[in-house]
C-alpha cells in the first residue's frame, strides 16, 4: 500500500511540474488525471480500511503505541524515584557525617573517646591566642564515661547570663522575643545555646545535642536550616532564678516558599506554652506535620513548651570535629 502511495505521489508531483509547459487542451487532461489518482487513491484507502486484516494490523500497531507510552513512563517514574531516593541518601549522609547516637538509656555503643566532660560555654566570645575559647570559660555540667554512658550532674545554682526577655530565643530564628508574653520578662536567665560542648583534655572534642531525630535537632540548631520540616524535636536546658510563664501564637499564613523550581504556598503556625520552674529547665521544640517542597520538606506546625524529663525516646547525639 505504501509503495502504491508514493507512486501516486511521485506521478501526481511530476504531473503538476510539466503543467507549466502545457496547452489549455493538455491542462485539462493532466487535470482529470489527477483526479483519477486522488479517485484511486481514496478507493484504495477504503479498502484497507475495510480490510479486516488491516483492521488486525492498526490494532496491533496501537497496542504497540500504548506500551511504548507505558514504558516510557515506567522508565521516567523509575527515574525521578532514583533522583529522589539519591537526594534522600545525600541528606542522610550529611546529617550523620561525624555524628554518632545513643539509644533511649543514654548509652553510646561502641563509645571510643574515653571519658569525657560535657560542658556549656560561659565566656565573653573571646577566644585565646591559639584561635580556641580558654577551657576555664566552659561550665562543666556532667560526662560521658569511657563505656559510654552519658552523666549529668547540673548545679543547683549559675551565673546567668541575660534576662527571660531577652535571652528566650536567640536571634535569627523564626520567633522574636517581643512576641512573647512573659509573666516576669525581668527573669534572670541562662541560655547557653541549643548544643552542650564536649571537651576532651581541656580541649572541644565536638558537640551534644538531645532529642528524637538526628535531622531535627541539627535544623532546630542551625538558623540556616530552620525552614525545614524533619518531623521530630530537639531538647535543651535553660536556668531560671525564678518562676516564670512565657506564651504566644504566631501565624505565618499564604507564605510562598521557592525550592529550586518549585514554589509553594503554604500556611506555619508556631505556638509555645512554656512554665519555667526557679532552677533548671528541660525546653521541648517540635516539629508536627510539614509540606512537601521540591526535595524537601517545610515544616506546618511548631510548638515550644517546657517537659519535667527526658522523653521515653530521647537520644543523646555527638557529632565530633
Amino acid at each position: 500500500m505504501r509503495t502504491f502511495q508514493v507512486v501516486c505521489f511521485i506521478l501526481s508531483i511530476g504531473i503538476g511540474i510539466s503543467s507549466y509547459s502545457q496547452s489549455p487542451e493538455q491542462q485539462k487532461q493532466i487535470e482529470e488525471a489527477q483526479r483519477q489518482v486522488e479517485e484511486a487513491q481514496k478507493k484504495a484507502m477504503e479498502m484497507m480500511q475495510n480490510n479486516p486484516q488491516f483492521q488486525e494490523a492498526m490494532k496491533m500497531m496501537e497496542g504497540a503505541e500504548d506500551e511504548m507510552k507505558q514504558e516510557r513512563m515506567r522508565v521516567q517514574l523509575e527515574n525521578e524515584k532514583k533522583q529522589k531516593d539519591a537526594a534522600n541518601d545525600h541528606l542522610e549522609e550529611f546529617y550523620w557525617r561525624n555524628k554518632v547516637a545513643s539509644n533511649t538509656q543514654g548509652v553510646f555503643n561502641d563509645w571510643r573517646w574515653g571519658t569525657v566532660e560535657i560542658a556549656y560555654y560561659a565566656g565573653d566570645g573571646k577566644p585565646g591566642p591559639d584561635g580556641k575559647f580558654p577551657y576555664v570559660d566552659y561550665v562543666v555540667i556532667g560526662r560521658v564515661t569511657d563505656s559510654g554512658v552519658v552523666q549529668l550532674d547540673l548545679p543547683p545554682e549559675v551565673q546567668t547570663n541575660r534576662t527571660i526577655k531577652t535571652g528566650l530565643f536567640p536571634q535569627m530564628h523564626e520567633i522574636l522575643n517581643d512576641e512573647v508574653a512573659f509573666s516576669d520578662p525581668n527573669t534572670p536567665f541562662l541560655w547557653y545555646g541549643y548544643r552542650l560542648a564536649v571537651l576532651q583534655r581541656n580541649d572541644v572534642l565536638g558537640h551534644l545535642s538531645i532529642g528524637n531525630s538526628e535531622r531535627t535537632t541539627h535544623n532546630l540548631a542551625s538558623p540556616a536550616d530552620l525552614k525545614y520540616g524533619d518531623e521530630g524535636y530537639l531538647l535543651y536546658w535553660v536556668y531560671s532564678a525564678k518562676p516564670c510563664q512565657a506564651t504566644f501564637d504566631k501565624k505565618d499564613l499564604e507564605n510562598s516558599v521557592n525550592e529550586g523550581e518549585t514554589t509553594k504556598v503554604i500556611d506555619q503556625f508556631a505556638s509555645g506554652n512554656m512554665d519555667f520552674k526557679a532552677g533548671w529547665n528541660l525546653v521541648k521544640i517540635e516539629v508536627n506535620g510539614y509540606y512537601n517542597v521540591g526535595n524537601r520538606t517545610r515544616w506546618k506546625f511548631k510548638t515550644y513548651m517546657t517537659v519535667d524529663s527526658m522523653p521515653s525516646d530521647g537520644r543523646y547525639y555527638f557529632k565530633y570535629e
